[in-house]
């Protein structure tokens, strides 16, 4: 896998989630005036530095995996497939649409997307633990993310760490 497809996989995954890496890296002490990690000026990013990041990444990427299966779970135990819920989902960007929605399935839509959000928060919740156990501050993991996405050299010494 490309170093930058790895890196992309992470984002992905998290936005799967309805967990945007943003989000996993703003406490709520984050206020809107404070700049995004991505905006920051690049730093030095230390071998231990990047060794904690490996291991939030590796930590994060188990995270998803557990509940991406307890999503797909929730939306089938409310007797909806997920193909239906995400259509369900994308109608109700447009009032017209969905007033499409039978009420039947809106009424299952409702109840899976509650057991939806509750498994996102434990989810993002999870994340952040994650990395803060790995050593690092939530602000330091995004900061290095993108920092990543932008420096080939660090790309790659993320990558090898991945790979072992």
């Amino acid at each position: 896998m490309k170093p930058s497809t790895l890196l992309k996989g992470l984002l992905a995954a998290t936005l799967l989630l309805g967990v945007p890496a943003a989000a996993v890296a703003q406490g709520p002490e984050q206020g809107p005036e404070a700049p995004s990690p991505a905006e920051a000026a690049p730093v030095e990013v230390s071998e231990t530095q990047i060794d904690r990041f490996v291991s939030a990444y590796r930590a994060i990427q188990s995270i998803q995996q557990e509940v991406q299966a307890e999503l797909v779970a929730a939306v089938e135990a409310e007797g909806l497939s997920v193909d239906d819920y995400n259509a369900i989902a994308e109608s109700q960007q447009s009032p017209d649409a969905a007033a499409e929605v039978p009420p039947e399935q809106a009424e299952q839509f409702a109840a899976a997307t509650e057991q939806v959000t509750a498994l996102r928060q434990s989810a993002g919740q999870d994340m952040r633990a994650a990395i803060e156990s790995a050593e690092l501050t939530v602000d330091e993991f995004e900061q290095i993310l993108a920092q990543a996405q932008q420096d080939p050299a660090l790309q790659a010494a993320i990558t090898e760490r991945l790979a072992q």
